[in-house]
């Protein structure tokens, strides 16, 4: 557990603003987010991050939803991973609604916004453009490979199609149209599409090109916080949690572990904020906690709070690495915005924490 680089992007963080460049939106009518994310982290190697927001081009002065679309700009820096210092940077006018971004295995830039898909060479040179579809906002923008990226389109009388794309050509590798999972939640490989539909509560798993046949791993049920979720943490392993257990399993069907979620009280609520290494070694969740008190005669109820990261290592089926989060405080003395971003290195050495407080990168124990 050496922790070799711990930096600061900004000499000072104010009511979480990072001053990197650009400061974020602390408007308290936008919110926006690239993802789900208030600030993106992603490895593009060993050596280099990135880190990626929004901000408006005009402060709004009133509450913008987030289905409302305002004219903004997408900033991307690349630090070096253990001295921190910016090594390039580059910005794209855009939409504040379905914005994401991401680094392919190509070495080159994805860029989501209002509806459509753009692909950026490494030094940002538009390379493609894919117009009039919708891409995966949650939980999953592009697999953990970085090789491809689910679609959505609809034609003039409103059907609908799904296709995943290579994230370097754009050709479309599979396609479905499948009414059972037109309103699913899609988690995907380069090879395996999860279907998770919420009610009733349904699991489908296909293989590219194949059919779609009922899918299930054993993780108990529970009520929230904790309600059942899904996620690929490479080509062919899913993970499956609820309340305190977490699951491991091939798409095949062979369990790597059933556990339970190391510390009392702690619980995985969405897969979202999760991170896996694109060699598939690897992978990390926050996990939350409850805080505060609870009395519905009062109407007084807990919050949810990051807790902690945790890093798993499939080959050793088990926890390699926790370190404590900053979360949110139920009481009135913290006064500003807290979150926590986490993403893994290509090798599933480096952890990164993007934070209102900063960015930490950590290396983590040698594979043995």
């Amino acid at each position: 557990m050496l922790h070799r680089a711990s930096f600061q992007v900004a000499e000072s963080i104010l009511h979480g603003a990072l001053n990197i460049g650009y400061k974020l939106s602390v408007s308290r009518n936008f919110r926006p987010t690239v993802g789900v994310d208030r600030v993106k982290i992603q490895f593009l190697d060993d050596q280099r991050l990135s880190l990626a927001w929004l901000t408006p081009d005009e402060i709004p002065q009133k509450p913008i939803g987030p289905s409302n679309n305002v004219p903004s700009h997408l900033h991307l820096r690349i630090l070096d991973s253990r001295s921190g210092q910016q090594t390039a940077s580059y910005e794209w006018p855009c939409s504040s609604t379905g914005v994401n971004l991401a680094y392919t295995a190509a070495g080159q830039w994805l860029v989501s916004s209002d509806q459509t898909v753009t692909l950026y060479s490494s030094s940002f040179d538009k390379v493609r453009v894919l117009p009039d579809i919708r891409t995966e906002r949650f939980p999953t923008f592009i697999s953990p490979s970085g090789r491809t990226f689910l679609s959505h389109v609809s034609d003039s009388h409103g059907a609908w199609s799904a296709q995943l794309r290579d994230s370097a050509t754009f050709d479309v590798l599979d396609s479905w149209t499948d009414a059972r999972v037109a309103k699913a939640h899609f988690t995907y490989s380069d090879h395996f599409i999860l279907a998770q539909i919420t009610d009733p509560r349904t699991l489908y798993l296909r293989k590219g090109g194949g059919d779609w046949n009922p899918y299930s791993i054993s993780v108990r049920d529970s009520q929230p916080p904790g309600t059942i979720g899904y996620g690929l943490v490479n080509e062919d392993t899913i993970a499956g949690f609820a309340g305190p257990t977490l699951a491991l399993e091939t798409a095949e069907g062979t369990e790597l572990f059933n556990s339970t979620l190391p510390g009392a009280g702690l619980y995985l609520p969405s897969w979202s904020m999760a991170a896996t290494s694109t060699q598939g070694e690897r992978f990390a969740v926050i996990l939350d906690r409850s805080r505060g008190l609870s009395n519905p005669n009062l109407d007084l109820y807990p919050l949810q709070s990051q807790d902690r990261v945790v890093v798993y290592s499939i080959s050793k089926r088990s926890a390699i690495f926790s370190i404590k989060l900053k979360g949110i405080s139920p009481w009135p003395t913290q006064t500003h915005e807290v979150w926590n971003v986490i993403a893994l290195s290509p090798d599933g050495q480096l952890l990164g924490i993007v934070s209102d407080e900063g960015v930490r990168v950590y290396v983590l124990p040698p594979a043995m």
